[in-house]
């Protein structure tokens, strides 16, 4: 059984919202890494974390435009 509109858009609030905080929270806490008081770390390890943090955030924009996208596409059929 297909969802309704409301179904789908109670879904993304509730998953969307704690997906977020989640990452935002996690994200945040790399910062506690950064301090060279208690953690040693090199230029190319703090380049990765930078680019892994780049590519993920590629890679979630890329999904919601590939499904706008896809949205423009079904509506430009004739028939449904």
């Amino acid at each position: 059984m297909a969802l309704s509109n409301e179904e789908k858009r109670e879904k993304f609030i509730k998953h969307g919202n704690r997906r977020l905080m989640n990452a935002v929270k996690n994200i945040k806490l790399l910062k506690n890494i950064a301090n060279k008081n208690y953690y040693g770390y090199s230029e190319k390890e703090m380049k990765l974390i930078f680019s892994e943090l780049d590519q993920a955030v590629k890679e979630v924009k890329h999904s919601f435009n590939e499904a706008k996208n896809k949205k423009k596409q079904d509506n430009d059929n004739f028939f449904k």
